[in-house]
């Protein structure tokens, strides 16, 4: 039984990859700087008691998916009271290139620790993710035929997929120069488990109005690093692929032969008394894969001008010969060799603006930066800080297209533990099947008591700063 749990796990990223499954948002975390798990989406942030240690095993748990092309309700249609298989009204209402993704992010290890004056963290984090470019031309081709494309082209051009599954250990410095500007930078040491990945699509299927003729191209190539068996006919093209039977999963889980490096940048700058800017750029790296690797590439054109009143339909070699033109352009042929994936870079912009003590409100414009287009999302928000024991943010966002996506965060302190949970969607989790973004966090911290002598001296007059200690300074030091 012990046996099945690795498979079940990497079935699991199999599944995400059938999803056609845009990755993580933390939209409203980006400025809720109260919580420790704040410095992972900007390692500026820094805390001021001397040690945040995440509760092992559930320092961090995140999971997300995005969807700009349909839901699954709009997949589905009703007839008779039962539910069918319909995506013609999704394909419908697709633009182009249509951006969909599903991630998950486990985090068993989590230290924040201030060594003189710097804070210092380190992580270790387990990642699954998939994202995947869909084009509407060959989403309607596929569904509807190519009736439409009468006279002009279906593209088939931008259609692409990375799913990844990578082990990710990560070492951060934030440091605060002067009494405004805070900085802090992360290097993250990547080894690749599992990887799909699609560099290039591009063709197209023309349809002569008038005589039907077809004129089709097509360029494809998709990489693998994953324990399969690839079998090929006499002629060397794909004629089944498998998964390796007997495979050494804990091999799978532990192999570090795909190598990876990743980077993320942060700072926080206090504009005046009041106001605070702070961005970060993470996840500019990339894996070099060379492990169960295999390329599998598709390449060619096919002409096909109808019929007349002398085409041999009696002949077998017309019909051979016409499966075979088709089978050679789409059919790969597979080749071994190592191949470099990106990882998916994220721009946070964020803004706050002090309305008391207590309340701050805030402004994250977050842009996705893949396939060289940027996916922008926008959030306004009401965030608290500087109190004892709970820290809270309601949020609202406008996502993927989507304008109905009202967000919130708490953190909760109770003795040494922090307990946080935040979700930029909240109101996805009362109807799944017409969400279009899915998103939540959670996670426990432990901190230790924190001595005032011990408190770094950390501007914190906007509220731009992490975790509230166990031991309160608040209450014993009068604020600027």
């Amino acid at each position: 039984m012990l046996k099945t749990y690795p498979k079940l796990f990497i079935l699991l990223i199999l599944f995400a990859i059938s999803l056609i499954g845009r990755a993580q948002q933390n939209l409203t975390l980006f400025l809720m700087h109260d919580l420790p798990q704040a410095n992972f989406v900007n390692p500026a942030v820094s805390a001021k008691c001397p040690k945040v240690i995440g509760f092992p095993g559930l320092a961090s748990v995140h999971t997300n998916y995005s969807n700009t092309a349909f839901t699954l309700q709009e997949l589905l249609a009703n007839s008779n009271d039962s539910l069918k298989f319909n995506p013609g009204p999704a394909i419908d209402q697709m633009n182009g290139q249509e951006l969909v993704a599903v991630e998950t992010h486990y985090t068993p290890i989590y230290l924040g620790i201030w060594i003189k004056s710097s804070y210092l963290t380190f992580s270790i984090s387990e990642k699954v993710l998939n994202y995947n470019t869909i084009n509407s031309d060959a989403a309607e081709l596929a569904w509807y035929g190519n009736k439409s494309f009468l006279g002009k082209e279906a593209s088939l051009n931008g259609i692409r997929g990375n799913a990844n599954h990578y082990r990710e250990y990560a070492l951060g410095l934030a440091r605060q120069s002067n009494e405004r500007f805070q900085f802090g930078i992360r290097a993250k040491l990547l080894f690749g488990k599992g990887n799909v990945y699609m560099p290039r699509t591009r063709g197209g299927i023309r349809t002569n109005e008038r005589t039907f003729a077809l004129d089709t191209d097509l360029e494809s190539v998709v990489h693998s690093s994953f324990p399969l068996v690839v079998t090929t006919d006499d002629e060397g093209y794909v004629s089944d692929i498998a998964m390796q039977e007997d495979v050494d999963w804990m091999a799978y889980m532990m192999n570090r032969r795909n190598l990876g490096l990743g980077f993320d940048f942060g700072l926080i700058y206090e504009l005046d008394e009041k106001t605070t800017l702070s961005a970060s750029l993470l996840d500019m790296g990339l894996i070099s894969w060379r492990r169960n690797v295999n390329t599998f590439e598709s390449e060619g054109s096919f002409q096909y001008t109808g019929t007349d009143n002398t085409t041999d339909f009696n002949d077998p070699d017309y019909f051979n010969n016409l499966g075979d033109s088709l089978r050679r352009m789409f059919t790969p042929k597979p080749y071994s060799s190592s191949y470099i994936s990106r990882l998916v870079p994220q721009l946070y912009l964020g803004a706050t603006r002090k309305m008391t003590d207590h309340i701050n409100t805030g402004l994250v414009l977050r842009n996705e930066i893949y396939r060289n287009k940027l996916h922008p999302s926008l959030t306004i928000s009401a965030n608290t800080y500087n109190y004892k024991v709970l820290n809270a943010s309601i949020s609202y966002s406008v996502i993927n297209g989507s304008y109905s996506n009202i967000g919130a965060g708490i953190g909760a302190k109770i003795g040494a533990i922090h307990i946080h949970a935040v979700s930029d969607n909240l109101l996805s989790f009362s109807n799944l099947s017409n969400a279009r973004n899915i998103n939540l966090r959670f996670g426990i911290s432990i901190i230790p008591a924190c001595d005032p002598k011990e408190i770094k001296n950390v501007s914190n007059k906007n509220g731009i700063h992490a975790l509230p200690c166990y031991y309160d300074p608040y209450t014993k030091r009068k604020r600027n």
